[in-house]
């Protein structure tokens, strides 16, 4: 694998310091870097069942494990490679009772939201207007509650010090959280934040079980180290403590998931957490021109933090400056973006090589809105997965009670699919279940509803199938495509996402891993494997967008008070986060750039009122000779034609 100096120093660092942290810039090769680390110790004698690599996504680690097959073929199968979700859930799974628990039913959020607003209800209730009103809803409540732990804090102290809620509301937050968590203990439920919680509690309380752990691993590698957060952080510690070696690989500038619980400071601490440590720098960019890298570099720059990196392009330069095109709304922007495209298109550059980032699903309605009128093909990341879809939803609970008779939130999602069966006829049935300890739950099943009716005929059929999860998944996709088919519009789109569930689960060994792994990472949607195969252009939120990159990019809507947002003005951490999504975002361009806003908000009273879209916009007072720069004067009626002048700024 070829390196440059940079990387090779780190792959093959052999020093005194136990502990490597790389701090690789956007674009500047961290997978390579951290493969061939990985290649290097196996190379030089290390088991590859004693490695351990720790990604963000659970597709990043196939990714890695399938570029390595080449060089050590099927001994890639022993590295063990995942999330810190999955990886928990797998030593868990192996030896509960060492955890404390007894089951492994791991549920989304939306079974989260679902058992929360249930505990929520018998505290407030409807009929309380005004205290419904003003007390968190149930999603707001499971994201103070994880973002409390997450961070290791104490979710009281987290309520009256972090959050805006009255002392009262407070503590009644807190009991929710108590009957939260005796709810799940209850029914054998985990939800994400339990895995890493209950992982790193036994191993803080268990001295031998931490031992026994961790020393199955010599070496642990992490990928995206910035996006760790302090639960996280904790596990590593424990690694580190039992004489187990850290590579980790991140990049400060890139952190953008504070609201994860995220903390990039991890990062700066690197050396004083872990002893015998070593920071190498990887500046070299392999993805962007320089006129790229110049602005990306001088927005950071302007920060008061110190980044650590300032990237240098191998490619060097193209002779095109990015260019920031201002526009009088969002509809000229929208429109403009439009005309760029297919003009470049008319010259043979396909419609894949166009990406546009948007913060968000409601910043790209008018661009989707002309995409569609100007027959545009596209495909938009960042919205709704497959999972959180509710046609595929309906059949994961099929496969969940037939995995496990008693999870209760699955039987309500699956009882309730089917004509005349509402929530209070559903809620008796599964009553049933527990008020006859005798019979099974297909025995009332079949008393209750009839057992030629399709709902249990479906059940049975399903259940039958448990020992192959592809025909499992098959059986559950026929038993309810009758019922689905009515219920939901567009079929024909949601049939393919159902076709595709049943393809992904020929790759498990049992049906309870694929639904762990399903729920644990939600899976691509039909719309995003498209995107891989088909010529469109892509829409992506920011969020979605690190790892990804293209040959023209469009940064749209960076208008003032969306870099920074307006809720983030005043607070140091919250602007710094956003000078760092605008960062990732500038990055992916490959080889242009363009940068569009719309000036329709740059009244006299927004810029008075809002000091966050004065001096403290990212994008104010670019030195000239970084970009060029148009302005875009449309005519009264609208046409398609304008007067533009350049070098404004």
């Amino acid at each position: 694998m070829e390196l440059n100096e940079q990387q090779k120093m780190a792959v093959e660092y052999s020093g005194d310091a136990r502990n490597i942290l790389v701090v690789a810039g956007a674009g500047c090769g961290k997978t390579r870097t951290i493969i061939a680390r990985t290649l290097h110790l196996i190379k030089i004698g290390t088991s590859p069942s004693r490695v351990l690599m720790l990604t963000f996504t659970n597709r990043a680690a196939r990714e890695m494990k399938s570029r390595m097959k080449s060089e050590l073929g099927p001994a890639v199968a022993q590295i063990q490679a995942g999330t810190f979700h999955s990886f928990c859930l797998k030593i868990m799974g192996k030896i509960p009772k060492s955890f404390s628990i007894s089951g492994l039913n791991i549920i989304d959020t939306d079974d989260q939201t679902a058992l929360m607003t249930l505990i929520r209800g018998r505290h407030i209730s409807k009929k309380e207007k005004e205290l419904n009103k003003e007390f968190p809803k149930a999603r707001d409540l499971l994201k103070y509650y994880s973002y409390s732990r997450n961070t290791c804090m104490d979710p009281k102290e987290y309520l009256l010090t972090r959050s805006e809620l009255d002392e009262k509301f407070v503590y009644l937050a807190e009991q929710l959280f108590n009957e939260y968590q005796e709810a799940k203990n209850a029914r054998g439920y985990l939800d994400y934040d339990d895995l890493l919680e209950r992982f790193a509690q036994a191993l803080t309380e268990k001295p031998a079980l931490k031992e026994s752990v961790c020393r199955l691993f010599d070496e642990v590698l992490v990928d995206e180290m910035q996006d760790t957060n302090p639960l996280q952080f904790s596990i590593l510690k424990h690694f580190s403590d039992q004489n187990v070696r850290l590579f980790c690989v991140g990049d400060p500038a890139q952190s953008i998931y504070k609201f994860r619980g995220a903390e990039f400071r991890q990062i700066y601490d690197f050396q004083q957490t872990f002893p015998e440590s070593e920071v190498i720098q990887l500046s070299l960019n392999y993805r962007s021109y320089q006129e790229v890298l110049d602005l990306s570099n001088w927005l950071m720059e302007r920060s008061p933090l110190d980044y650590l990196n300032t990237l240098q392009a191998d490619r060097k330069q193209c002779g095109y400056k990015p260019l920031v095109v201002d526009f009088d709304n969002p509809f000229e922007e929208a429109s403009w973006i439009a005309d760029k495209i297919l003009d470049r298109q008319s010259n043979d550059i396909p419609f894949r090589h166009f990406m546009v980032l948007v913060r968000s699903g409601f910043d790209a309605k008018s661009i989707e809105a002309e995409f569609l009128h100007r027959e545009i093909p596209y495909c938009f990341i960042g919205g709704i997965s497959l999972t959180k879809s509710a046609h595929v939803r309906d059949v994961i609970s099929l496969l969940r009670i037939a995995r496990n008779s008693n999870d209760d939130l699955a039987w309500m999602r699956y009882l309730k699919l089917w004509p005349r069966l509402g929530e209070k006829t559903a809620e008796r049935i599964i009553n049933s279940f527990y008020d006859n300890s005798t019979a099974t739950p297909m025995d009332i099943l079949s008393a209750q509803m009839g057992s030629s009716d399709p709902g249990v005929t479906g059940y049975k059929q399903t259940l039958s199938a448990i020992g192959n999860p592809k025909n499992c998944v098959a059986e559950a996709v026929k038993a309810l495509v009758p019922v689905l088919k009515d219920k939901y519009n567009k079929w024909n789109n949601r049939l393919k996402d159902l076709k595709l569930l049943i393809t992904v689960a020929e790759k498990y060994n049992n049906l309870s891993e694929f639904i762990d792994a399903f729920t644990l990472e939600p899976m691509s949607s039909s719309e995003l494997e498209k995107s891989e195969s088909e010529d469109v252009v892509i829409m992506i939120t920011v969020h979605s967008a690190k790892g990804t990159e293209a040959p023209i990019c469009f940064v749209a809507n960076a208008k003032q008070g969306t870099y920074p947002h307006l809720r983030s003005y005043g607070d140091l951490d919250s602007e710094e986060e956003e000078r760092r999504i605008l960062y990732v975002a500038m990055t992916r361009a490959q080889n242009e750039l363009f940068i569009t806003r719309s000036m329709s908000e740059r009244s006299p009273f927004y810029s008075d009122n809002n000091p966050a879209v004065g001096e403290d916009y990212f994008l104010e007072a670019i030195p000239e000779q970084l970009i060029q720069n148009e302005i875009h004067c449309w005519k009264p009626e609208g046409l398609a034609t304008y007067a533009t002048l350049k070098d404004i700024y």
